[in-house]
């Protein structure tokens, strides 16, 4: 297949898709002039159909076009029923589509019963099931040489080219019938080449209703987000205004020095003379008037007395060595004065 026919048809099924909610696989219902066509041109059925859907395919055999098939072969005497045709796919290959068109169930005219599936319901016409039809056009007879006497009579029409002028009246019904119906794609064959035919006169009206509703539609909500883009403009500035504004930082909490532990309102208060008293005791070795429960009296201004909590006196730690040392001198010391007295 050309390039731009694929790309044509591409575009084509893409419109059944946005219009009339086709979708892969498609179901495809094929006729006994098509199955004939394909065979008499050595084609094949599904990847032909799906170079020219331009996607999966599911093809579907009528249970009239079936009976349509096996009665135009010559009847097995042995069974009593007609031969298989060359032409006649497999079941696992065109699965068969049941249709019941009357209360016996017998086969109606294959026209009909495609124009029935294609649209149920005669007064609305509608493709409900999505079906694609695949026809052709009925086989030419075979030419036969007659030499008539009379040149100027004219030849009388054989049975044969008869039964071809009725098959190929019914094959133009059923096209003329498809494309009354909106949302139905048609391929047929012809000069072994598969065609689909472009969109109907119906399906394009439905088509360019259904873009000017989205049309319509767009305006509305382009309307509708214009007012509130409007409103929302302003929002948009300030936040963009605010977003301008730099805040100090502060420094990286992991690079910063850990602030010391203050004591609160709630803990223990120390005047000056307790931290007078505890600076001379470090230095000089003297000793604090603090009570071992770390209350201290003291003195006012006026001579009233208060009373404040203060921490007890951490004692030092000497290092064994340096004790050692002095029980040793305290020992020598005792030794020399044994000896003087």
């Amino acid at each position: 297949m050309r390039a731009k026919r694929s790309k044509r048809y591409r575009k084509l099924m893409h419109q059944y898709d946005l219009t009339f909610g086709f979708r892969e696989p498609y179901q495809v219902l094929v006729d006994s002039n098509l199955l004939h066509a394909v065979h008499s041109f050595k084609m094949d059925l599904i990847p032909a159909l799906e170079r020219t859907l331009q996607g999966k395919v599911k093809p579907l055999l009528t249970k009239c076009s079936l009976a349509a098939i096996m009665a135009s072969q010559p009847i097995n005497p042995k069974t009593n029923n007609p031969f298989r045709p060359r032409h006649l796919p497999p079941p696992t290959t065109v699965p068969l589509r049941h249709c019941s068109h009357n209360e016996d169930s017998t086969p109606i005219d294959e026209a009909s019963c495609l124009l029935s599936l294609l649209s149920p319901n005669p007064e609305v016409k509608k493709n409900k099931e999505h079906y694609i039809l695949a026809t052709a056009d009925p086989p030419a007879p075979a030419k036969t040489n007659t030499n008539d006497s009379s040149g100027n009579k004219k030849r009388k029409r054989s049975e044969a080219e008869i039964q071809a002028e009725e098959a190929l009246r019914r094959a133009q019904l059923i096209r003329r019938g498809a494309r009354s119906i909106p949302g139905v794609p048609i391929v047929y064959v012809k000069r072994s080449v598969m065609v689909l035919e472009p969109m109907s006169a119906p399906s394009e009206n439905v088509r360019e209703g259904v873009e000017k509703g989205k049309f319509r539609a767009g305006l509305d909500e382009q309307s509708a987000l214009g007012k509130r883009k409007r409103g929302g403009e302003d929002e948009e500035e300030g936040k963009k205004k605010r977003k301008g504004l730099k805040k100090a930082k502060g420094p990286n909490p992991l690079s910063v020095k850990k602030p010391k532990k203050r004591d609160g309102p709630s803990g223990p208060a120390k005047t000056s003379s307790v931290k007078e008293q505890e600076h001379w005791e470090r230095h000089d070795g003297g000793e604090m008037n603090v009570d071992t429960q770390g209350v201290e009296v003291t003195g006012g201004e006026n001579g009233d007395s208060a009373s404040a909590a203060v921490k007890p006196k951490r004692k030092r730690r000497h290092h064994k060595s340096a004790r050692r040392e002095g029980d040793a001198a305290a020992a020598d010391g005792e030794a020399g004065v044994a000896d003087a007295e």
